[in-house]
Parts: C-alpha cells; structure tokens; sequence
C-alpha cells in the first residue's frame, strides 16, 4: 500500500538535480530507500545503484524509480499470494489469541523508531508481552485509560533493563484501538488488544493518505492527554 502510495504521489523532480535533503524530490528518495530496504538486499542495491545514476540524469529519474516501485509491489503481492495472504489485513474468529498475538508482534517487532498504541483498555500483561521484543531500540508511547496504573507498574523494570523508559499517558476520551508505528504505519484493532482474538477481531492497515489524519489526531489526543509514571497521575 505504502509503495502504491509513493508511486501516485511521485513529486515533480523537474530538469535539474536538487541536492536539497528538504526537497519534495529528496524526501521522496529518502522513503523510498527506506521502503525498499525492507524488502531485502536485493531491492536495497538496485535502489542505490538508480540513486547514483539519479545524479547525473535527473530528468529520468522519476521513472526509473517508478518501475523500480511496480517491480516491488509486484514481489510483495506474488509473496503474499503464494502465502495466501493476498487480501491485506486480517480477520479473526474467536479464539484465534495466537494468531492475533503473532502478527500483531511481527507488526510491532518491525519498528525501527516508534511504537505508539492506543487502546483504552491496555494493560501491564499487555504490555510485557508485546514490548520486550523491541527492547530499548524504540521509543515507546501508550495511551490508554483504566489500567494505566498497571501498565506504569512495568515501566521501571522495562527502564532498568533496556535503558529507555516507555511514555505512558491516560485519557478518558478513547475509542479507537490503534497501532502506529514509525509514525506512520497505521494498524486498527477491532476490539481491545488485551483481548483480542478471545472474540472475533481484525487488525487492518489504514490507507497512507487516511493514516496520515488519523496519526495527526491522536497525537494531538497524547499531548492533553495526563503523563502516568510511577504508578502516579500528574
């Protein structure tokens, strides 16, 4: 979805090379690097041997990466239809707690940056379970509401063992159940996680141009949202 979304909101690169790391056509690259790096060795080196050229022959830059892009996203999509998992997203029946807790680890363990939940009804089991596999290489925010106190009981054995003490605000104005991570991949989980796959749930991708407003609002939602630490409101 992500590469499909760079490919239709490609930036005009013009005639000349900007060397500008604040540019549309840079920022563009730099994503783009990063997307395809995901992807393995192979697309890594065929996006930097194109970004080498792209110095020299600008003006034909844009649809060499575009092809570069098509070729990705038709790898990703044979992968996941020989897995069959073509359809992007997931529904569970109920009693499926395993599947939901394998995926949604392999959605959080793939953060390079940020993990950021919100769940009105996430809790410290909750926590320890999906956040020790990141360890301390992430920053970590949770904005949740009931069991705030319970979560914030985690976050000085979480800090004594990884060195970075996870962010932990509550509010009483959530519905939502979501995880973005990266600050800007965004997951919707159709029930509370700590829950989920007890009853039948989903967790599914938002769209890039949707996610962006939805991250928008919640981070917005974070900053008046009331810090937790120490098992104590301040």
């Amino acid at each position: 979805m992500k590469i499909l979304h760079e490919i239709e909101t490609a930036p005009d690169f013009g005639e000349m090379y900007i060397a500008d790391a604040t540019s549309a056509p840079q920022q563009w690259i730099a994503r783009i690097g990063a997307l395809l790096a995901r992807l393995g060795i192979e697309h890594k080196l065929a996006f930097n041997n194109q970004k080498s050229i792209t110095v020299r022959y600008w003006a034909l830059s844009r649809e060499s990466f575009r092809q570069l892009l098509v070729a990705a996203a038709e790898e990703i999509k044979l992968e996941l239809e020989l897995e069959g998992h073509e359809h992007i997203g997931e529904v569970y029946e109920s009693q499926r707690q395993y599947d939901f807790l394998k995926d949604l680890s392999e959605i959080i363990s793939a953060a390079q940056t940020s993990v950021f939940v919100v769940d009105p009804y996430f809790d410290g089991a909750t926590f320890q379970t999906y956040f020790t596999s990141i360890g301390g290489r992430c920053e970590i925010k949770v904005l949740c509401g009931r069991y705030a106190n319970d979560v914030a009981g985690h976050l000085s054995a979480f800090k004594a063992q990884y060195g970075r003490e996870p962010l932990l605000r509550k509010s009483r104005d959530l519905h939502d159940r979501l995880v973005i991570v990266d600050g800007n991949d965004c997951w919707i989980v159709g029930g509370s996680i700590k829950d989920a796959g007890k009853k039948p749930t989903y967790l599914v991708p938002l769209q890039p141009t949707i996610a962006t407003t939805k991250i928008a609002i919640y981070e917005d939602l974070w900053k008046q949202a009331v810090p937790v630490q120490d098992n104590k409101s301040y």
